[in-house]
This record gives structure tokens, sequence and C-alpha cells, in this order.
């Protein structure tokens, strides 16, 4: 065995990469130039095949595109906000503008596909305009997937289009929403993808020149990185371009910094193990396979480890962990291949020339002594250790995940600006809506089903955190106006109070009748007492003329006894005819002319005795009928009177029924009660409702939308617990109705991100499960040790805990800024793969120097490895921290978590944690290793080469 530790082993791939490493450098510098002249930059491939990062498989974004198909108005997720603000009320020019920009944008057919133009009608008017008048919006539907090419150009166009109008005075337009977030966004993260490159080439600059005190080490390192940055660049980069892979800018900046980040880990650890055999006093060449040898497997493992951990998150199914996969996981083999061929032929070029070697004595005193004091008290530095651990798992139970992006992007991108404008004047909310549908299988116009359809919104609206519900039952978020059934009650006695004066007044008018009827009761009294008088009087007058009458027959009788007696002498007057001449003569004739008239009087008086008779006896029979007369008015009279009393009652009685069912009508109108909605039919035919079956109801009639406004953000924790339960008030609002088997699309903001917190604990859990699954095989096969692989998926679970917690500590609760939705599960699945290859790395070099003693190994295993494995650890902690310049806070929370991460790794588990744990294990550390077997054969060996110089030690089995 002493022949095993007096030279090394040369395997044949190092022996080739020594061999062909001109070639190899040359393979590199082509690939690394001719894609970078030959395909697309990686942010040009990024903005032109960029995908969409909205969830497709989520129940929100099928409803999403189902309540589009339904309506027949757009087939994407792509919306924008044209908001109108001016600095008094919006009047007659604003919207003559705001006509103007509608019009565009609905002739603009190749980037929008629907304007939901409330504004312009007076039935909806209200719904979109702020309280203050001040301020309007329209929503658009646009071209291309949300956060794709052809919906960035959608964006670009309807600014293009806003900006064409001219506006007038005190009135500016913006264009805001998600999708022009998202749009913005990609736009800032490639201008800031730059500035973090050359940040984190300062970082690993200043870091190697602090490791190695060599610039010409330090810009070698540097050469090999920007070889293999460029190269992993061109190629994911022709990746995308082919269609591939998708891209996205969280992925485009993760691929960057993953590169620059573990390309120099690995040249750090060949470098560090290449001076640690020179200083052990190998030549340049027995060193290189030194090298080669002692950290080709943990580079293997580690780049293996990253890239499978990134390849389990395309099993994930959002597109923000998904499509980051892919480009990761070729960008990392890239890099592994490199470091595998690349570094170890520049190694092989450079230490031929001297050029590689330590600038000072490696000193391993100071790990030593730790690995000292981890083998003298691995239990009290295991307990401190964990305590460091709990701090972060407490940190980390305070966690409340931020879902709106605007928070984490800057403050004077065009999109946030936009919304800044319209949150002076809307909420949140406001702006970022539910949508709820239901779709039946008859047509929903019609009475019976409008009671259901607000019965459903009632329930909604009645959920905790709902603000408002509008739907064709109540555009404006409260029911329509006289819709309740207390005001079409009080409609119908409208009649009443309407002819109640005409009421009044007749029903006055008979008191007035029962006065004149009194007056004509008085006047037929006093009537009565002049015809008793006269009554009276003509029976006097009756008897009076018999008596005149009998005197005149007497006197009738006596006149002829005369005319008797002088007849002869008469016959004499009349026979003479000179008796006109004659004075005396015409005196007699004209006394007995007279004597005659005494008996027409006499005949006269006879006739007029008979009619004062009858007379007479009719006037007792008038007197008679003038009581009863009298006594019939006054009842009528009496009468009157009671029926004025009467009907006085009922229509003080009617009227005021009439006013109470008014007033309630009034009040439940005044105070928008929705618990007795009712339409009538005639409704359907109003011209207003119409125009509002049009904007609520789908063309066919079997459809109805419901617009569902939240109190407070939707883009929060909140705003996830408001939807949470909709479907299930909308199924107990239809149950037991028509609309019981209606079909039910739910979308918005709120609900997608309830589905993506969904889907992220899906994702997180199949990620970890997948990727610490994966990582226990490539450590098993590596450390052939079931407890030490254990031991390292622990230990860095046991970081990443660690490292999320004060992430969160320094982000939430000690800046206040919250922390991002997608920071912490993307930096547990991220920090499970980098973190692995410190330990990896310790772990093998414990096991190499196992032979020496388990705690003796323990010991050296850590001063060799401290300086390099730190300075990896420092070097890739810094270069993720270096994503803190991007202008996009999202990406500088994540780098700022996965480097917080990597330094509790390097700084805690690695140094303190993981060799405690194998120091009070023992050799149950290496189960199933027979380490009585490895010490015997290293003790033996070190027996026999005692007067030999000191080799090092390769034994791993």
């Amino acid at each position: 065995m002493s022949n095993a530790h007096s030279a090394p082993r040369r395997p044949i791939v190092a022996r080739l990469i020594r061999v062909l490493s001109i070639p190899i450098i040359v393979f590199w510098v082509l690939v690394a130039v001719g894609l970078g002249l030959l395909a697309p930059s990686l942010d040009a491939v990024a903005d032109k095949h960029s995908v969409s990062l909205a969830p497709q498989n989520s129940p929100a974004f099928h409803g999403m595109m189902n309540i589009g198909h339904v309506f027949k108005q757009f087939d994407s997720d792509s919306t924008a906000m044209v908001v109108l603000e001016g600095q008094d009320k919006l009047g007659d020019s604003a919207h003559g503008f705001y006509n103007r920009i509608v019009t565009k944008l609905h002739a603009d057919r190749g980037h929008v596909e629907n304007v939901q133009d409330f504004w312009s009608d007076p039935l909806t008017a209200a719904g979109s305009q702020s309280p203050d008048g001040k301020a309007a919006y329209v929503q658009v539907f646009l071209v291309g997937a949300q956060g794709t090419g052809p919906s960035k150009k959608s964006v670009a166009a309807v600014r293009d289009i806003v900006a064409s109008v001219p506006s007038p005075p005190g009135v500016k337009a913006y264009v805001a929403g998600n999708t022009v977030l998202n749009a913005d966004v990609s736009v800032a993260g490639h201008k800031s993808l730059q500035l973090m490159a050359v940040v984190s080439i300062g970082v690993i600059v200043v870091m190697l020149l602090i490791v190695y005190r060599s610039v010409v080490t330090a810009m070698l390192s540097l050469v090999i990185v920007g070889i293999e940055l460029f190269a992993a660049q061109g190629i994911t980069a022709t990746a995308g371009n082919l269609n591939i892979i998708g891209l996205t800018p969280y992925a485009v900046s993760m691929v960057t910094m993953l590169t620059i980040a573990a390309g120099t880990d690995y040249v750090i650890f060949l470098l560090g193990r290449y001076q640690e055999a020179r200083s052990a006093g190998q030549d340049s060449e027995v060193a290189f396979y030194t090298a080669y040898h002692g950290v080709s497997h943990v580079i293997l493992g580690s780049g293996l480890t990253i890239a499978g951990a990134c390849m389990c998150l395309t099993m994930c199914t959002l597109p923000y962990f998904n499509s980051m996969g892919l480009p990761c996981a070729i960008a990392l083999l890239v890099i592994v291949a490199a470091a595998l061929t690349l570094a170890p032929a520049i190694l092989a070029v450079g230490s031929r020339f001297g050029l590689l070697d330590a600038q000072r004595e490696l000193s391993t005193r100071g790990w030593r002594k730790v690995g000292t004091a981890v083998v003298r008290w691995p239990v009290p530095i295991i307990v401190v250790t964990l305590v460091i651990a709990i701090i972060g798992f407490v940190s980390l139970l305070t966690y409340v995940p931020q879902y709106n992006d605007e928070k984490f992007t800057p403050t004077d991108m065009p999109a946030n600006v936009a919304m800044k404008a319209a949150e002076r004047h809307f909420s949140q909310a406001r702006m970022n809506p539910e949508l709820l549908m239901l779709e039946a299988d008859h047509d929903l116009r019609n009475p019976a089903d409008m009671l259901i359809i607000d019965r459903v919104a009632k329930s909604v609206f009645h959920l905790h955190g709902i603000e408002r519900v509008q739907t064709i039952t109540r555009p404006l978020g409260a029911p329509i106006e006289h819709s309740s059934i207390p005001f079409q009650i009080a409609m119908q006695n409208s009649g009443t109070l309407q002819t109640a004066k005409i009421q009044n007044d007749n029903t006055a008018q008979m008191l007035e009748q029962a006065d004149e009827l009194s007056k004509t009761i008085a006047n037929m009294e006093h009537m009565y007492a002049i015809m008793k008088q006269l009554t009276a009087t003509t029976h006097d007058m009756v008897a009076q003329t018999h008596d005149i009458v009998d005197t005149t027959n007497e006197l009738r009788d006596h006149i002829a006894d005369f005319d008797d007696f002088f007849r002869p002498i008469r016959s004499y007057f009349y026979w003479e005819k000179h008796c006109f001449d004659i004075p005396s003569c015409w005196s007699l004739r004209s006394i007995f002319d007279t004597l005659d008239g005494i008996d027409e009087l006499a005949d006269q008086l006879q006739v007029m005795t008979g009619s004062l008779d009858h007379l007479d006896q009719l006037m007792p029979q008038i007197l008679a009928t003038l009581p009863p007369t009298i006594a019939s008015m006054k009842t009528m009279r009496d009468f009157m009177v009671a029926t004025h009393s009467t009907m006085a009652g009922i229509q003080a009685h009617q009227q005021e029924l009439a006013q109470g069912s008014t007033l309630m009508g009034n009040y439940f109108d005044e105070a928008k009660n929705d618990d007795s909605f009712y339409l009538p039919p005639e409704v359907f035919k109003n011209p207003d409702f119409e125009r509002g079956l049009k904007m609520f109801v789908a063309s066919d009639g079997k459809a109805v939308r419901l617009i569902i406004t939240h109190q407070g953000d939707p883009a929060s924790v909140a705003g996830i617990k408001h939807v949470a339960g909709i479907k299930e008030t909308v199924a107990d609002a239809v149950k037991g109705t028509p609309l019981e088997n209606a079909k039910v699309s739910l979308a918005g903001t709120a609900s997608l991100y309830s589905d993506m917190q969904n889907g992220v604990k899906v994702d997180l859990l199949i990620a970890c499960i997948a990727s610490m699954i994966l990582i226990f095989a490539i450590m098993l096969l590596i450390t052939r040790s079931v407890v030490a692989a254990l031991v390292i998926v622990g230990t860095v679970a046991a970081s990443l805990g660690t490292a999320c917690g004060l992430s969160v500590l320094l982000w939430q609760d000690i800046l206040g800024l919250g922390v991002q939705w997608i920071v912490i599960p993307l930096s547990i699945v991220i920090l499970l793969a980098v973190g692995s290859d410190y330990n990896l790395l310790v772990v093998s070099r414990l096991k190499e120097e196992i032979h020496a003693g388990l705690n003796t190994g323990i010991i050296r295993g850590m001063g060799a490895t401290g300086r390099v494995v730190t300075a990896a650890g420092l070097v890739f902690a810094f270069t993720m921290m270096s994503m803190i310049v991007s202008d996009l806070r999202v990406v500088g929370q994540l780098g700022m978590t996965i480097g917080i991460g990597l330094l509790v790794d390097t700084l805690i588990v690695r140094s303190f944690m993981t060799p405690s744990i194998a120091a009070a294990l023992g050799r149950w550390f290496w189960w199933p290793l027979n380490t009585f077997k490895i010490v015997n054969t290293g003790d033996a060996g070190a027996a026999s080469d005692a007067n030999t110089a000191p080799l090092p030690q390769f034994a791993t089995t």
C-alpha cells in the first residue's frame, strides 16, 4: 500500500486534458466567441422568445379564457387600463379626448381585442369614474399572452395610441395594469442585467485578489469564468432562439448569476487543491493530477446537483418555476463541462509557467484549530448552530408573502407612474377586480333568473372583504334604482296619491253641498210657513169669493126684476136709430148694457169660484207635501255629512297607507336594500336595460358576468382569502334553483394569486422532495455513506430554512418592505442545489483523511478545505448578493436570500454543524463504510512510509 500513497493516480481524462489543453482552450474560446457573434444575445432572445408567467393550468386562467370566449371579446390574459386624470373635474373636453382614444383603440385590431367602454354609457359611467370626478378609466384587452413578445408589442401600441391623441389642458392619460407592469419589468430586467454582471465581476475580482494575492491568478480565473459565462449564455440563448426553451427576466438573471458564481466556485476548488498540492511539495504536473482527482468528482457532483435541482423545477406547474428550470440546468451543465475541461486545461498551461502557484505560504493552522474545537466539543457546537437555525426558522414563521409587483419595481417606471396616478383616485381593488361568470343552459333574460342572479350577487357581496359586486341587476354595485318590491308596491299606490287632491276636493264639495242643502231646507221651511199662510188666505178668499158670488147673484136677480119691468122701454132704446145722437137715449141705453154686464160678471164669478174651490182643495195637499220634503232634505243632508265623514276618513286612511308604502319604497331605495329585488317583465323592453344586458349578459343570453371589487389590495394575502369562498357561496346561492347546474368561472388578480399560492405549495413540495432525493442519490454515490448523504441533505435543509428566515427578518421585519412571494420558494430550491457542494467538498475530503483516524481526519480535512471552501462560499455569496443592484427588487431579494443562505452554509453549516455531527456520530457517520479497515490500512501505510516525504492520500473506500 505504500506505493498507493507515494504516487498520485493519473486518470485518463486528466491526462487527455493535460495533453490536449491548447485545443480544449481554443474550442471553448471558439464556442464562446462564435456563439456570441452568430447567435443573438441572451437578452435579445429572452425579449423575443419570452414565455408567459401566467399559470395556464390554473382555474383562474381557464376562467378568464372561458369568459372571453363566451362573451366573444378576448382570448388572452393581457389587459391594460387607460386612465384619464384631470386637475379639475373631467368635462366635455375630457370626454372628447377619451372618445378619440377609444375610437383609435377600437380601430387597432392587430393589438387590441376588446375595449370595455363604460364611461361613454350613462348607465355605467359612474362605475368607471372616480368619486371626485377627476379621473376615469377604460379597460383594454390586448393581443398576446401576458409577458410574451406579442403582449409587449400590444402594450407599446396602446401607449403609442394614447400619446398620439392631443390631450386638452389639465388632462393627462396614462396606461396602467399588470400586463403593462410586466412589459416594463422585462425592460428593467434587461437593463439591470448588465449592471449586475459588471458588479458581480467586480466582486469576484476583489475576492480573488484577496484570496490569491496575485493579479495573474485572479485574471486567469476571471478569464476562465468569462469564457464559461459567454459559452453558457450562448448555448442557452441558442436553445431559446430555437424555441427549445422559453425565457423570462427572472430566468435570464438567474442563469447569468448562477453561471458566474458556480464557475468561480469550481475554479476556486480546482486552484485551491492545486495550490495545496504545490504547498505540499508536489511539482506542477503531479499537483495538476492531484487537484483534478481531488475536486473533479466534487465539481461533477455539485454541478449535477445544481442542474438536477433546476431540472426538478420543470416538474412544477407555475411558469415562474418551470420556465427557470431548463435554462439554468443547460447553463450549469455547460459550466460543469467547462469546469472539468477548460479550467484544468488553462491550469495545465499556466502551471507549466508557474503562473497559478500560491504567492504566499498556505497556512491551515486556523482551520485546524476550528477542527480541533469541533472534535473536542461537538455536541455544544451542534446546540449553538441549532440555536442559530432556530432563530431563522422562528423568523420564517412571521413570513407574509407579498404579491403586489408594484412594490418591488422602480417607482419611476412608466407603469408605476401610471398606477400611482390611478391610485390617487381609485383603489387598487377597482383597478384589479375579479370576474365571475355563470353559464347556464337556457336564456337568462327573464325575471325569474334575474332574481337568482341578484341573489348570487348579493351573496357574494355579503362575503367578508368584498366591497362591491356589479352585474346586470346592479350595474353600479347597488341594486337598480326602484327595483325593490316595496318601491314597486308603492308605485301601485302612486295613483292614489296623485288623485288624492281631486278626491279630497270632491269630498270637501260634499260639505259645501250639505251647506247648500241646509240653506234649501231653511228656504223650504220658510216657504212652508208662507204656504200655510197662503193656504189659509186662499181658503178665506174662496169663502169671500162665494159671498161675492152670492151677492152678485142676488144683485143680478134684483136687476133682472128691474129689467123685466123696463124691458119694453129698453127695447125702444135699442130700436131707436138715432139713439146715438140723443144723449138721454144713449145714456139710458148704456145703463141697460151695464145691467147685461152684471150677468156676465155673475157667470165669470161662478167660473172663478169653481177654480178657487179647486185651488182651495190643492193648497192643503201642497202644504201637506212640504213637511215630508223638508224632512227628506234634512235626511239627505245628514246622510251627506255622514258620507263626507266616512269618505274623508277612508281617503285619509288610503292616503296614509299610500304615503307609508311610498316612504317605505323610498327608504328601501335610499338604503340600497337588496333583500326584496324584483324586475317586472316590461323592464326587459327598456332601452337602457337592453344596453346593460349587452355589457353583462352574453349575446345568446345564456351567461352573465359579475365584476367583484375587493376591500383593500387584491394582490395580498388578505385579498387571496377574500376569493377563497366565492365559488362555494355561488353554489349555495343557486342551490335548488334553475341555475343549480350552471357552470361557474372565476378570474382576476386575487383568484390568480390564490391559484398560484396553492401551486407554490404543490410545486415546492414536488421540487423539494425531488431535489432532496436527487441530492441524496448523488451524495450517496460520491460519499458511499448513507448517513453522510442524509447529513448533507439535512444540514442543507437547515441552512436554507435559516437563510429564508433571516431574509424575512431583514426585508420584512427590519426594513418593512416585505418579501415578494416568489423569493422564498425559489430560494429554497436553488439553495438546496448550491448549498450541497461545500458540504460535499468537506465530506469528500474528510473521507480521504479517514485513514488517519476519525477525529484526526476531521481536523486534517477542515484544515485542508477551510480556506478553499470559505473563499468559494464567500465569492458565491457575494456574487449572488450583487443582484441587489438590480432595478427589480425581487431579483435583489432573491440574490440576497441565496447569498445569506450561502453565508450560513459556508460559515456555520460547513464550518461547524456538519463536522460536529460527523464528530458526534463517529463511525456511524460513515455507515455502511468499514472505517475500521480504512483506519487500520491507513495506519499500516503510514508506518511503512514513515521515512518518506508526505504525499496526499487518495484512499476512497
